[in-house]
């Protein structure tokens, strides 16, 4: 009796989330906003292992804007979890290999006013400590503001693109991608006086 019981509700999740998926395809939010909720610390710990625990949560959001952006391409809904893992699996293997390729680079510019500035890295345990604290000052700052800043500097796209990216308005981009500047900016310094 209990087995037919865990069974049933097995199935009435997956009807639940069958029919989330399908509003979500037809341009529900708040549907895919339950789905984001229901999934997120799935996701998260399938990427721990694949990316680390620092890159696991902007890992995470990449897969979860990827996800919206492609819902509609999802043809058989009962298989959202599957689908999802895979772009997870996707936005990870971008992820090492982006992360490879700027090793050698500086991670972001830090915004003051009067101009940007660039780390500098005299040495190389000087430069490791800079790059820790960027990466923290970043997790600390708004999603959305976050996304667009690393879209934008670190991915080298135009504001065009990181609207188009993360479907968005254009004329938004510019003032997120300052305020993100701005909060990284005073993060970064209070970190840095921590």
């Amino acid at each position: 009796m209990a087995h037919q019981d865990q069974d049933s509700e097995v199935n009435n999740y997956l009807l639940l989330e069958e029919a989330l998926v399908r509003r979500a395809q037809e341009g529900d939010w708040h549907a895919f906003a339950r789905l984001w909720n229901d999934h997120y610390s799935k996701i998260i710990q399938y990427l721990i292992p694949r990316v680390g625990c620092d890159d696991a949560y902007d890992v995470a959001q990449e897969t979860f804007i990827k996800a919206w952006q492609g819902l509609s391409g999802l043809r058989i809904p009962i298989l959202f979890t599957h689908w999802l893992r895979k772009i997870a699996g996707n936005c990870a293997y971008d992820h090492l290999k982006q992360r490879k390729k700027q090793r050698s680079q500086i991670p972001l510019d830090i915004h003051i006013a009067g101009g940007d500035i660039g780390l500098s890295i005299p040495g190389p345990e000087e430069g490791v400590e800079q790059h820790e604290l960027v990466e923290l000052a970043l997790n600390q700052i708004t999603p959305m503001y976050r996304s667009c800043l690393l879209l934008y500097v670190r991915e080298g796209l135009s504001q065009r693109e990181v609207a188009e990216r993360l479907n968005i308005k254009e004329t938004s981009v510019g003032n997120y991608i300052r305020r993100g500047k701005e909060q990284l900016r005073q993060s970064y310094y209070r970190l840095l006086s921590e």
